[in-house]
């Protein structure tokens, strides 16, 4: 007879706990999950309702219920968004309730580029990341508690999204700077979490764990873009990786409050650059994630959608 694992999920009633929610109870029918959230009247009926999942009502500071949630746990998924007091203060609480009840598996909520090589400051939109891995790495030397990043290049979604810069898809407009070949790594949101629910019932996955759906160059992504939707699309170049350096700090320098003025910026030239490419990673050793392609993901959806897919 199978054991059975218990998961907690934080920020239970965000899309990616959704999606992970889903793949659990699909994939791993010997899971319990206990979630966390602030409304369980928020959270599908077909989940709230289902008796493999218990929920629990916590803001990220309700310390007791947060416990309460993680007491017999296996692994706790962080699946926080939000501003930085709740990404690297809800964060801190989180893990902290993991040590205090002995629960030996924490997943960061990173799902994104391969960020380790950056520092503070590098990309203001990563430093709760960065604050994290190190919080976690402080703790494994004198808690039993081990740290887990999964880093899955960008989402698929955000690729295409306005905000980021690359694409508008509704005009087939694509812009880049460098040379446009530059390698972009990215995974659709739906196998990043399939990939998160089969790392949570591993127990000897530790550390930085990695998934890669596909890479392309923003050329290569505006052939493909006019291959699927039979529009020959303008492809215009910005300047050089230089140039998209000083334009973004100076953005961030006269409002950094305004997190989409630059936000994408910082993305484009983080994505472009090479330093956070992810390297070897580790889709092998969970075959049952078959990625999904430039290519099968615009079939997917009309040039009107696809900007739009992004919302959690």
């Amino acid at each position: 007879m199978s054991s059975t694992t218990t998961i907690a999920i934080a920020g239970f009633t965000g899309r990616m706990a959704r999606l992970i929610t889903n793949f659990i109870l699909q994939d791993h029918p010997d899971a319990i999950i206990h979630g966390i959230c602030r409304s369980a009247s928020k959270v599908d009926a077909n989940v709230r309702l289902n008796p493999r999942v218990r929920l629990f009502e916590a803001s990220s500071t309700d310390i007791s219920t947060i416990r309460a949630a993680l007491a017999g746990t296996a692994v706790c998924i962080c699946c926080y968004l939000g501003d930085s007091k709740l990404m690297v203060d809800g964060q801190k609480i989180l893990i902290d309730a993991c040590i205090a009840e002995n629960v030996p598996s924490y997943i960061a909520s990173d799902y994104t580029f391969d960020y380790r090589t950056l520092k503070l400051g590098d990309y203001p939109a990563k430093d709760p990341s960065i604050h994290i891995h190190q919080y976690l790495q402080e703790k494994e030397e004198t808690e039993n508690i081990r740290g887990v990043h999964v880093l899955n290049g960008a989402f698929m979604e955000f690729i295409w999204s306005p905000l980021l810069g690359f694409v508008n898809a509704a005009e087939g407009k694509f812009r880049y700077y460098g040379t446009g070949d530059e390698q972009l790594e990215m995974t659709a949101m739906k196998d990043a979490e399939k990939f998160v629910a089969a790392v949570s019932m591993d127990p000897k996955a530790v550390g930085a764990v990695k998934y890669r759906g596909d890479s392309k160059s923003i050329k290569e992504l505006a052939y493909l873009y006019q291959e699927t939707f039979r529009v020959e699309p303008s492809i215009q170049g910005l300047g050089s990786l230089q140039d998209l350096h000083g334009n973004m700090t100076f953005v961030f320098k006269e409002n950094p409050r305004n997190g989409f003025s630059w936000i994408g910026l910082y993305g484009q030239y983080w994505m472009s650059n090479g330093q956070t490419l992810l390297g070897d990673t580790d889709n092998g050793r969970f075959p049952e994630v078959v990625p999904t392609t430039v290519e099968e993901f615009l079939k997917g959806h009309t040039k009107e959608s696809l900007g739009k897919s992004t919302q959690f």
